[in-house]
Protein backbone atom coordinates (compact mmCIF):
# COMPACT_ATOMS: atom_id res chain seq x y z
CA UNK A 1 0.00 0.00 0.00
CA UNK A 2 2.69 2.50 1.00
CA UNK A 3 4.75 1.80 -2.09
CA UNK A 4 1.71 2.21 -4.31
CA UNK A 5 0.85 5.56 -2.80
CA UNK A 6 4.46 6.71 -3.13
CA UNK A 7 4.37 5.83 -6.81
CA UNK A 8 1.12 7.66 -7.41
CA UNK A 9 2.55 10.64 -5.56
CA UNK A 10 5.84 10.78 -7.45
CA UNK A 11 5.26 9.24 -10.86
CA UNK A 12 1.71 10.41 -11.46
CA UNK A 13 2.20 13.69 -9.61
CA UNK A 14 -0.71 13.51 -7.26
CA UNK A 15 0.61 14.91 -3.99
CA UNK A 16 -0.23 18.53 -4.68
CA UNK A 17 -1.58 20.92 -2.03
CA UNK A 18 -1.60 24.70 -2.25
CA UNK A 19 -1.59 27.04 0.73
CA UNK A 20 -3.95 29.61 -0.79
CA UNK A 21 -6.33 31.91 1.11
CA UNK A 22 -9.69 30.30 1.81
CA UNK A 23 -12.43 32.07 -0.10
CA UNK A 24 -14.38 30.59 -2.97
CA UNK A 25 -15.86 27.10 -3.25
CA UNK A 26 -16.22 26.73 0.49
CA UNK A 27 -19.33 24.64 -0.11
CA UNK A 28 -17.29 21.95 -1.87
CA UNK A 29 -16.54 20.24 1.43
CA UNK A 30 -13.08 18.71 1.16
CA UNK A 31 -12.26 20.43 -2.17
CA UNK A 32 -8.98 22.34 -2.25
CA UNK A 33 -6.78 23.85 -4.96
CA UNK A 34 -3.98 22.75 -7.20
CA UNK A 35 -2.41 24.89 -9.90
CA UNK A 36 -2.40 23.33 -13.37
CA UNK A 37 0.21 24.88 -15.64
CA UNK A 38 0.24 24.38 -19.41
CA UNK A 39 2.97 26.30 -21.18
CA UNK A 40 2.89 29.75 -19.56
CA UNK A 41 -0.74 29.50 -18.48
CA UNK A 42 -1.47 28.66 -14.81
CA UNK A 43 -5.02 27.90 -13.67
CA UNK A 44 -6.39 26.97 -10.24
CA UNK A 45 -8.30 23.67 -10.35
CA UNK A 46 -10.46 22.18 -7.65
CA UNK A 47 -9.21 18.85 -6.30
CA UNK A 48 -10.16 16.13 -3.83
CA UNK A 49 -8.11 13.42 -2.15
CA UNK A 50 -9.73 10.01 -1.84
CA UNK A 51 -8.83 7.80 1.13
CA UNK A 52 -5.10 8.62 1.15
CA UNK A 53 -2.96 11.72 0.73
CA UNK A 54 -1.85 12.03 -2.86
CA UNK A 55 -4.74 10.08 -4.38
CA UNK A 56 -5.88 13.07 -6.37
CA UNK A 57 -9.17 13.73 -8.18
CA UNK A 58 -9.52 16.85 -10.35
CA UNK A 59 -12.58 18.80 -11.46
CA UNK A 60 -13.22 18.20 -15.17
CA UNK A 61 -15.06 21.51 -15.39
CA UNK A 62 -12.03 23.44 -14.09
CA UNK A 63 -9.59 21.34 -16.11
CA UNK A 64 -11.53 22.13 -19.27
CA UNK A 65 -10.82 25.82 -18.67
CA UNK A 66 -7.17 25.11 -17.80
CA UNK A 67 -6.57 23.24 -21.08
CA UNK A 68 -8.54 25.61 -23.29
CA UNK A 69 -6.49 26.77 -26.27
CA UNK A 70 -4.05 23.84 -26.08
CA UNK A 71 -3.66 20.69 -28.17
CA UNK A 72 -5.59 18.77 -25.50
CA UNK A 73 -8.46 21.20 -25.03
CA UNK A 74 -11.93 19.77 -24.48
CA UNK A 75 -15.43 20.98 -23.85
CA UNK A 76 -17.17 19.66 -20.74
CA UNK A 77 -20.93 19.50 -20.31
CA UNK A 78 -23.60 17.31 -18.81
CA UNK A 79 -27.21 16.23 -19.09
CA UNK A 80 -29.69 15.17 -16.44
CA UNK A 81 -32.91 13.21 -16.75
CA UNK A 82 -35.15 11.69 -14.11
CA UNK A 83 -34.86 8.33 -15.87
CA UNK A 84 -31.10 8.12 -16.46
CA UNK A 85 -29.72 10.58 -13.92
CA UNK A 86 -26.50 12.43 -14.80
CA UNK A 87 -24.55 11.89 -18.01
CA UNK A 88 -21.24 13.70 -18.55
CA UNK A 89 -19.57 14.55 -21.84
CA UNK A 90 -15.99 15.34 -22.84
CA UNK A 91 -15.60 16.69 -26.37
CA UNK A 92 -11.88 16.68 -27.33
CA UNK A 93 -10.74 19.47 -29.62
CA UNK A 94 -13.51 21.90 -28.72
CA UNK A 95 -12.90 25.05 -26.73
CA UNK A 96 -14.25 25.22 -23.20
CA UNK A 97 -17.63 26.85 -22.87
CA UNK A 98 -16.98 27.45 -19.19
CA UNK A 99 -14.25 29.52 -17.59
CA UNK A 100 -12.41 29.16 -14.32
CA UNK A 101 -13.70 31.70 -11.82
CA UNK A 102 -10.21 33.03 -11.16
CA UNK A 103 -11.09 33.17 -7.47
CA UNK A 104 -8.83 31.79 -4.80
CA UNK A 105 -9.59 28.32 -3.56
CA UNK A 106 -9.68 26.97 -0.03
CA UNK A 107 -6.38 25.53 1.10
CA UNK A 108 -7.30 22.12 2.46
CA UNK A 109 -5.06 19.14 2.80
CA UNK A 110 -7.56 16.80 4.48
CA UNK A 111 -8.38 13.39 3.08
CA UNK A 112 -11.91 12.13 2.61
CA UNK A 113 -13.51 8.88 1.48
CA UNK A 114 -15.25 9.71 -1.77
CA UNK A 115 -18.42 7.92 -2.83
CA UNK A 116 -16.94 6.84 -6.17
CA UNK A 117 -19.26 5.58 -8.86
CA UNK A 118 -19.20 4.78 -12.54
CA UNK A 119 -21.22 7.69 -13.82
CA UNK A 120 -22.16 7.75 -17.49
CA UNK A 121 -19.16 9.40 -19.11
CA UNK A 122 -18.77 9.87 -22.85
CA UNK A 123 -15.50 10.93 -24.47
CA UNK A 124 -15.89 11.99 -28.09
CA UNK A 125 -19.33 10.30 -27.92
CA UNK A 126 -17.82 6.97 -26.88
CA UNK A 127 -18.77 5.60 -23.46
CA UNK A 128 -15.90 5.18 -21.02
CA UNK A 129 -15.84 3.34 -17.71
CA UNK A 130 -13.99 5.24 -14.97
CA UNK A 131 -14.76 5.63 -11.28
CA UNK A 132 -15.46 9.24 -10.38
CA UNK A 133 -17.00 11.57 -7.83
CA UNK A 134 -19.89 13.93 -8.54
CA UNK A 135 -20.42 17.25 -6.79
CA UNK A 136 -23.62 18.58 -8.33
CA UNK A 137 -22.95 18.88 -12.06
CA UNK A 138 -19.19 18.81 -11.52
CA UNK A 139 -17.40 15.51 -12.09
CA UNK A 140 -14.07 14.74 -10.41
CA UNK A 141 -11.84 12.18 -12.12
CA UNK A 142 -8.59 10.71 -10.83
CA UNK A 143 -5.38 12.19 -12.18
CA UNK A 144 -4.33 8.84 -13.66
CA UNK A 145 -7.65 8.40 -15.47
CA UNK A 146 -7.37 11.97 -16.80
CA UNK A 147 -3.93 11.18 -18.20
CA UNK A 148 -5.35 8.02 -19.79
CA UNK A 149 -8.48 9.72 -21.09
CA UNK A 150 -6.67 12.70 -22.65
CA UNK A 151 -3.42 10.82 -23.39
CA UNK A 152 -1.10 13.38 -21.85
CA UNK A 153 1.46 13.38 -19.06
CA UNK A 154 1.25 15.29 -15.78
CA UNK A 155 4.36 16.21 -13.79
CA UNK A 156 4.83 17.69 -10.33
CA UNK A 157 7.14 20.68 -10.62
CA UNK A 158 6.97 21.11 -6.88
CA UNK A 159 4.62 20.27 -4.06
CA UNK A 160 2.46 23.19 -5.13
CA UNK A 161 2.17 22.90 -8.91
CA UNK A 162 1.13 20.39 -11.53
CA UNK A 163 2.31 20.79 -15.12
CA UNK A 164 0.45 19.12 -17.97
CA UNK A 165 2.62 18.13 -20.94
CA UNK A 166 0.03 18.12 -23.70
CA UNK A 167 2.47 16.92 -26.37
CA UNK A 168 3.72 13.93 -24.36
CA UNK A 169 1.53 10.78 -24.49
CA UNK A 170 0.94 8.97 -21.22
CA UNK A 171 3.17 5.89 -21.38
CA UNK A 172 4.62 4.92 -18.00
CA UNK A 173 7.25 2.19 -18.30
CA UNK A 174 6.14 -1.05 -16.58
CA UNK A 175 9.67 -1.79 -15.40
CA UNK A 176 9.87 1.61 -13.70
CA UNK A 177 6.47 0.98 -12.15
CA UNK A 178 7.71 -2.39 -10.88
CA UNK A 179 10.80 -0.83 -9.32
CA UNK A 180 8.65 1.81 -7.63
CA UNK A 181 6.38 -0.85 -6.11
CA UNK A 182 3.28 -0.22 -8.21
CA UNK A 183 2.60 -3.91 -8.82
CA UNK A 184 2.77 -4.78 -5.13
CA UNK A 185 -0.92 -3.92 -5.21
CA UNK A 186 -1.56 -7.04 -7.35
CA UNK A 187 -1.21 -10.74 -6.70
CA UNK A 188 0.02 -11.61 -10.18
CA UNK A 189 0.18 -10.30 -13.75
CA UNK A 190 0.93 -11.79 -17.16
CA UNK A 191 0.93 -9.82 -20.39
CA UNK A 192 1.87 -11.55 -23.60
CA UNK A 193 1.12 -12.66 -27.13
CA UNK A 194 -0.82 -15.94 -27.00
CA UNK A 195 -0.31 -16.44 -30.73
CA UNK A 196 3.41 -17.09 -30.37
CA UNK A 197 3.70 -17.42 -26.58
CA UNK A 198 5.95 -14.38 -26.18
CA UNK A 199 5.67 -12.83 -22.71
CA UNK A 200 6.00 -9.07 -22.43
CA UNK A 201 5.56 -8.55 -18.70
CA UNK A 202 5.10 -10.88 -15.72
CA UNK A 203 4.80 -10.58 -11.96
CA UNK A 204 4.45 -13.63 -9.71
CA UNK A 205 3.03 -15.42 -12.73
CA UNK A 206 3.64 -18.97 -11.48
CA UNK A 207 1.97 -18.72 -8.05
CA UNK A 208 -1.59 -19.92 -7.48
CA UNK A 209 -4.12 -17.35 -6.33
CA UNK A 210 -7.92 -17.20 -6.07
CA UNK A 211 -9.40 -16.37 -9.47
CA UNK A 212 -13.05 -15.57 -8.62
CA UNK A 213 -15.25 -15.33 -11.75
CA UNK A 214 -12.38 -15.96 -14.16
CA UNK A 215 -13.51 -19.51 -13.33
CA UNK A 216 -16.32 -19.00 -15.84
CA UNK A 217 -13.81 -19.22 -18.69
CA UNK A 218 -13.37 -22.91 -17.88
CA UNK A 219 -17.13 -23.34 -17.54
CA UNK A 220 -17.51 -21.81 -21.00
CA UNK A 221 -14.80 -24.07 -22.45
CA UNK A 222 -16.48 -27.26 -21.22
CA UNK A 223 -19.84 -26.05 -22.49
CA UNK A 224 -18.53 -25.31 -25.98
CA UNK A 225 -16.71 -28.64 -26.11
CA UNK A 226 -20.02 -30.33 -25.25
CA UNK A 227 -21.68 -28.38 -28.07
CA UNK A 228 -18.87 -29.37 -30.43
CA UNK A 229 -19.31 -33.03 -29.47
CA UNK A 230 -23.05 -32.84 -30.14
CA UNK A 231 -24.00 -33.47 -26.51
CA UNK A 232 -25.93 -30.22 -26.19
CA UNK A 233 -27.05 -27.40 -28.48
CA UNK A 234 -26.93 -23.67 -27.93
CA UNK A 235 -30.68 -23.64 -28.56
CA UNK A 236 -31.32 -26.11 -25.71
CA UNK A 237 -33.74 -24.93 -23.04
CA UNK A 238 -32.03 -25.14 -19.66
CA UNK A 239 -34.15 -25.88 -16.61
CA UNK A 240 -33.65 -23.50 -13.69
CA UNK A 241 -33.40 -25.54 -10.50
CA UNK A 242 -34.31 -24.53 -6.97
CA UNK A 243 -30.59 -24.15 -6.25
CA UNK A 244 -30.00 -21.84 -9.22
CA UNK A 245 -33.08 -19.81 -8.34
CA UNK A 246 -31.99 -19.48 -4.71
CA UNK A 247 -28.52 -18.33 -5.81
CA UNK A 248 -30.06 -15.73 -8.12
CA UNK A 249 -31.95 -14.21 -5.18
CA UNK A 250 -29.00 -14.25 -2.79
CA UNK A 251 -26.41 -11.54 -2.20
CA UNK A 252 -24.29 -13.17 -4.93
CA UNK A 253 -27.13 -13.25 -7.44
CA UNK A 254 -26.99 -11.15 -10.58
CA UNK A 255 -30.18 -11.91 -12.53
CA UNK A 256 -33.26 -13.13 -10.68
CA UNK A 257 -34.55 -16.45 -11.99
CA UNK A 258 -37.52 -18.50 -10.88
CA UNK A 259 -37.32 -22.27 -10.37
CA UNK A 260 -38.93 -24.08 -13.28
CA UNK A 261 -37.99 -21.48 -15.90
CA UNK A 262 -36.64 -22.80 -19.20
CA UNK A 263 -33.94 -20.55 -20.64
CA UNK A 264 -31.87 -20.91 -23.83
CA UNK A 265 -28.33 -22.15 -23.21
CA UNK A 266 -26.96 -19.45 -25.52
CA UNK A 267 -28.65 -16.74 -23.46
CA UNK A 268 -27.25 -18.16 -20.23
CA UNK A 269 -23.73 -18.16 -21.69
CA UNK A 270 -24.08 -14.47 -22.55
CA UNK A 271 -25.36 -13.71 -19.04
CA UNK A 272 -22.49 -15.69 -17.51
CA UNK A 273 -19.74 -13.97 -19.51
CA UNK A 274 -21.00 -10.39 -19.67
CA UNK A 275 -22.98 -9.93 -16.45
CA UNK A 276 -20.91 -12.58 -14.62
CA UNK A 277 -24.15 -14.30 -13.68
CA UNK A 278 -23.37 -16.94 -11.06
CA UNK A 279 -26.83 -18.48 -11.34
CA UNK A 280 -26.34 -18.92 -15.09
CA UNK A 281 -23.08 -20.79 -14.52
CA UNK A 282 -24.78 -23.09 -12.02
CA UNK A 283 -27.74 -23.75 -14.33
CA UNK A 284 -25.39 -24.57 -17.22
CA UNK A 285 -23.36 -26.96 -15.07
CA UNK A 286 -26.48 -28.77 -13.86
CA UNK A 287 -27.73 -29.03 -17.45
CA UNK A 288 -24.49 -30.53 -18.73
CA UNK A 289 -23.47 -32.76 -15.82
CA UNK A 290 -26.56 -33.20 -13.64
CA UNK A 291 -24.99 -31.46 -10.64
CA UNK A 292 -22.44 -28.84 -9.77
CA UNK A 293 -20.17 -31.41 -8.10
CA UNK A 294 -20.11 -33.56 -11.23
CA UNK A 295 -19.29 -30.56 -13.40
CA UNK A 296 -16.51 -29.45 -11.04
CA UNK A 297 -14.94 -32.89 -11.41
CA UNK A 298 -14.96 -32.39 -15.17
CA UNK A 299 -13.35 -28.98 -14.76
CA UNK A 300 -10.48 -30.36 -12.72
CA UNK A 301 -9.99 -33.28 -15.10
CA UNK A 302 -9.95 -31.01 -18.14
CA UNK A 303 -7.48 -28.67 -16.45
CA UNK A 304 -5.08 -31.58 -16.01
CA UNK A 305 -5.49 -32.56 -19.66
CA UNK A 306 -4.61 -29.01 -20.69
CA UNK A 307 -1.55 -28.97 -18.43
CA UNK A 308 -2.94 -26.36 -16.06
CA UNK A 309 -1.10 -27.75 -13.06
CA UNK A 310 -2.02 -24.94 -10.69
CA UNK A 311 -5.79 -25.20 -11.26
CA UNK A 312 -8.04 -26.26 -8.39
CA UNK A 313 -11.80 -25.88 -8.84
CA UNK A 314 -14.44 -26.14 -6.12
CA UNK A 315 -17.32 -24.28 -7.77
CA UNK A 316 -18.44 -23.60 -11.33
CA UNK A 317 -18.74 -19.83 -10.91
CA UNK A 318 -15.84 -18.81 -8.66
CA UNK A 319 -17.74 -18.03 -5.48
CA UNK A 320 -16.19 -19.46 -2.30
CA UNK A 321 -17.54 -22.63 -0.76
CA UNK A 322 -17.36 -23.60 2.90
CA UNK A 323 -16.26 -27.11 3.77
CA UNK A 324 -15.96 -28.73 7.17
CA UNK A 325 -18.05 -29.14 10.27
CA UNK A 326 -17.52 -27.26 13.55
CA UNK A 327 -14.83 -25.06 11.98
CA UNK A 328 -15.83 -24.18 8.41
CA UNK A 329 -13.02 -24.12 5.87
CA UNK A 330 -13.38 -21.62 3.07
CA UNK A 331 -12.19 -22.85 -0.32
CA UNK A 332 -11.80 -20.73 -3.44
CA UNK A 333 -10.93 -21.70 -6.98
CA UNK A 334 -7.22 -21.28 -7.65
CA UNK A 335 -4.98 -20.88 -10.66
CA UNK A 336 -1.78 -19.11 -11.57
CA UNK A 337 -1.74 -16.16 -13.95
CA UNK A 338 0.51 -18.20 -16.23
CA UNK A 339 -2.01 -21.04 -16.47
CA UNK A 340 -4.85 -18.56 -17.04
CA UNK A 341 -2.80 -17.10 -19.90
CA UNK A 342 -2.57 -20.61 -21.35
CA UNK A 343 -6.29 -21.22 -20.87
CA UNK A 344 -7.19 -17.95 -22.61
CA UNK A 345 -4.87 -18.79 -25.49
CA UNK A 346 -6.51 -22.20 -25.86
CA UNK A 347 -9.99 -20.66 -25.83
CA UNK A 348 -9.10 -18.05 -28.44
CA UNK A 349 -7.49 -20.66 -30.68
CA UNK A 350 -10.20 -23.33 -30.43
CA UNK A 351 -13.35 -21.38 -29.59
CA UNK A 352 -12.80 -17.85 -30.89
CA UNK A 353 -16.56 -17.31 -30.98
CA UNK A 354 -16.29 -16.42 -27.30
CA UNK A 355 -15.29 -12.93 -28.40
CA UNK A 356 -18.59 -12.55 -30.26
CA UNK A 357 -20.04 -12.31 -26.74
CA UNK A 358 -17.23 -10.75 -24.73
CA UNK A 359 -16.50 -7.92 -27.19
CA UNK A 360 -20.01 -6.49 -26.78
CA UNK A 361 -20.54 -3.52 -24.49
CA UNK A 362 -24.21 -4.38 -23.92
CA UNK A 363 -26.44 -7.33 -24.68
CA UNK A 364 -30.17 -7.94 -24.55
CA UNK A 365 -31.33 -11.21 -22.96
CA UNK A 366 -34.78 -11.48 -24.55
CA UNK A 367 -36.16 -14.46 -22.65
CA UNK A 368 -35.22 -12.86 -19.34
CA UNK A 369 -36.22 -9.38 -20.58
CA UNK A 370 -32.92 -8.15 -19.21
CA UNK A 371 -30.23 -5.88 -20.64
CA UNK A 372 -26.72 -6.42 -19.33
CA UNK A 373 -23.57 -4.35 -19.57
CA UNK A 374 -20.16 -5.91 -20.04
CA UNK A 375 -18.37 -5.94 -16.69
CA UNK A 376 -15.00 -5.53 -18.47
CA UNK A 377 -14.09 -1.80 -18.53
CA UNK A 378 -11.43 -2.36 -21.19
CA UNK A 379 -14.15 -3.08 -23.76
CA UNK A 380 -15.21 0.53 -23.26
CA UNK A 381 -11.84 2.20 -22.69
CA UNK A 382 -9.52 0.49 -25.20
CA UNK A 383 -10.51 0.31 -28.89
CA UNK A 384 -10.10 -3.21 -30.27
CA UNK A 385 -10.45 -5.12 -26.99
CA UNK A 386 -12.53 -8.28 -27.47
CA UNK A 387 -12.90 -9.59 -23.90
CA UNK A 388 -12.57 -11.63 -21.88
CA UNK A 389 -13.71 -11.72 -18.21
CA UNK A 390 -13.66 -9.96 -14.84
CA UNK A 391 -14.00 -11.32 -11.32
CA UNK A 392 -13.70 -10.50 -7.66
CA UNK A 393 -14.23 -11.87 -4.20
CA UNK A 394 -12.93 -10.52 -0.90
CA UNK A 395 -9.97 -12.90 -1.01
CA UNK A 396 -9.35 -12.87 -4.77
CA UNK A 397 -9.39 -9.09 -5.00
CA UNK A 398 -10.18 -7.68 -8.43
CA UNK A 399 -9.22 -9.91 -11.34
CA UNK A 400 -9.25 -9.39 -15.09
CA UNK A 401 -8.50 -11.18 -18.34
CA UNK A 402 -8.26 -9.11 -21.52
CA UNK A 403 -7.88 -10.12 -25.15
CA UNK A 404 -6.86 -7.61 -27.81
CA UNK A 405 -6.13 -8.67 -31.41
CA UNK A 406 -3.22 -6.87 -33.06
CA UNK A 407 -1.32 -6.97 -36.34
CA UNK A 408 2.42 -7.62 -36.10
CA UNK A 409 4.40 -7.37 -39.34
CA UNK A 410 1.29 -8.19 -41.33
CA UNK A 411 0.35 -11.19 -39.19
CA UNK A 412 -2.63 -11.51 -36.86
CA UNK A 413 -1.72 -11.87 -33.20
CA UNK A 414 -3.65 -11.65 -29.94
CA UNK A 415 -2.47 -9.89 -26.82
CA UNK A 416 -3.76 -11.34 -23.56
CA UNK A 417 -3.47 -9.66 -20.18
CA UNK A 418 -4.14 -11.51 -16.92
CA UNK A 419 -4.38 -9.55 -13.66
CA UNK A 420 -5.08 -11.22 -10.31
CA UNK A 421 -5.73 -9.67 -6.92
CA UNK A 422 -5.80 -5.93 -7.63
CA UNK A 423 -6.52 -4.13 -4.36
CA UNK A 424 -9.22 -1.92 -5.92
CA UNK A 425 -11.45 -2.02 -8.99
CA UNK A 426 -10.28 1.38 -10.24
CA UNK A 427 -6.61 0.42 -9.92
CA UNK A 428 -7.32 -2.75 -11.93
CA UNK A 429 -8.69 -0.69 -14.82
CA UNK A 430 -5.94 1.92 -14.72
CA UNK A 431 -3.12 -0.62 -14.66
CA UNK A 432 -4.70 -2.68 -17.44
CA UNK A 433 -4.96 0.36 -19.70
CA UNK A 434 -1.39 1.42 -18.91
CA UNK A 435 0.00 -2.04 -19.73
CA UNK A 436 -2.03 -2.50 -22.91
CA UNK A 437 -1.07 0.92 -24.27
CA UNK A 438 2.57 0.23 -23.48
CA UNK A 439 2.35 -3.11 -25.34
CA UNK A 440 0.79 -1.48 -28.38
CA UNK A 441 3.50 1.17 -28.43
CA UNK A 442 6.51 -1.07 -27.85
CA UNK A 443 5.56 -4.50 -29.19
CA UNK A 444 2.87 -3.98 -31.76
CA UNK A 445 4.11 -0.63 -33.00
Amino acid sequence: MRALRVLISLLLAASLLLALPAAAFADDGEAFAVTVTVGEKATPVRALQDAYAGNLYLSLRDLSAALSGTAKQFRYNYMYSTQDGYSFFVHPGLEADNESSGSTFPAKSSVTYLALQRYKLYVDNQERKYYSFRDGSNLFLSLTDIELMLDLTAQAESETQLRFLVDQPFRPNPQTLREDGYFEAFNAIVLGDVTNGKLLFTSQSGRSFPIASLTKLMTYLLTMEAVEDGLVRLSDRVHISEAASALSKSADGIIKMEAGMELPLEELLTAMLLASSNESALAIAEHLAGSEDAFVQRMNARAKELGLKSAAFYTVHGLPVYLGESVPVKHQNLMSASDLFTLCGYLLAHHPQITEITSRQYAKLPTLDYTTANSNPMVFNMPGVTGLKTGNTNRAGFCLSVSMPQTVQGENHNLVLIMLGAESVDLRGQAAEILLRWAQENYMG
